[in-house]
């Protein structure tokens, strides 16, 4: 009986082993199916952006050199040539006047609705 039980120890020990395999697989192909449909969209992303700048070249007579400009002017839109846009943009609610997030839908204090500064914030 003794050794009975500790067979079925080792057993139960196995199965919560290959349980936890089980889950830890699982989190990589959900990792790796994130990781591709990032990548996918990347790649979406940059064929609407390379369209849409020779469509822009071909029919107003811009330059790369003026392109670079307009990014880096944009770039610097935050204060920092990091090669991003800041996510993090503030602006005063027309409510209250505490200052909040523009991704915010309405301000959280009052709930009162923001004034977009730009088409690329969040809606």
């Amino acid at each position: 009986m003794f050794q009975q039980r500790q067979i079925g120890e080792v057993q139960d020990g196995l199965r919560s082993n290959l349980e936890k395999d089980k889950y830890q697989d699982g989190k990589i192909s959900t990792n790796d199916a994130r990781l591709k449909e990032l990548e996918r969209r990347h790649e979406q992303l940059k064929l609407v952006t390379m369209a849409m700048w020779t469509l822009l070249k071909d029919h107003s007579g811009l330059t790369e050199s003026d392109l670079k400009k307009y990014i880096e002017k944009v770039d610097l839109m935050d204060g920092k040539a990091d090669g991003r846009v800041s996510t993090k943009e503030k602006s005063d609610c027309k409510g209250c006047g505490r200052t909040i997030l523009t991704t915010s839908l309405a301000c959280p204090y009052c709930g009162g609705d923001l004034q977009r500064k730009s088409a690329f914030s969040k809606v």
